[in-house]
């Protein structure tokens, strides 16, 4: 049964950075924040300056903990969740938060605006929105490839049927533009 979020809940960004240690522990935080710049997902701290700070807050909150590499001369730490860390984790896991059931879209906020562009401007972005999004899947599919982790499948199939939502959309929306020019 999923539970109402609090607010001592862990936030989507927190969720996530756990999870993937959780995922892949031990693990430094080189390696989270590798793996987050090489996802082709727009997720979160995609840079190191929002990774470091978020693992020392996490292991100063007993959430997760750490072990020094034997003979790394630089004090390299591969970290590990904690059982604190995972009651964290579970709970944020089952918590449903209203902003997290409708994915934000930057291009449909973009579509409002489509006020701003000449007829044939919005046919054009139509069509580069949906080249970029092919792009994207393509990447995607290459990212999946090369990635072997329990439930990946899962999280794939999301973000591919997201990708293949959004074509579809753009489908429809250039449809619209060019079969009924006087309206837009």
């Amino acid at each position: 049964m999923a539970k109402k979020a609090t607010p001592k809940s862990l936030s989507d960004h927190e969720g996530s950075l756990l999870s993937l240690v959780y995922r892949f522990q031990p693990i430094t935080a080189y390696k989270v924040a590798k793996y987050y710049q090489s996802s082709p997902v727009a997720s979160f701290n995609k840079s190191m300056g929002q990774v470091y700070p978020m693992i020392a807050r996490f292991a100063k909150e007993g959430l997760i903990e750490s072990k020094r590499i034997e003979g790394d001369a630089r004090g390299t730490e591969l970290w590990s969740i904690t059982r604190k860390g995972e009651g964290a984790l579970k709970t944020w896991v089952q918590t449903f938060r209203s902003a997290q059931l409708v994915a934000s879209d930057s291009l449909s906020t973009k579509v409002m605006a489509f006020g701003l562009l000449q007829p044939q401007e919005r046919i054009d972005w139509v069509i580069e929105a949906k080249a970029e999004l092919e792009k994207k899947r393509a990447e995607l599919d290459a990212f999946n490839a090369q990635t072997d982790l329990p439930f990946q499948a899962f999280a794939y199939d999301n973000a591919a049927s997201t990708l293949k939502a959004r074509m579809d959309w753009l489908d429809r929306v250039h449809l619209e533009l060019v079969t009924n020019k006087d309206k837009y």
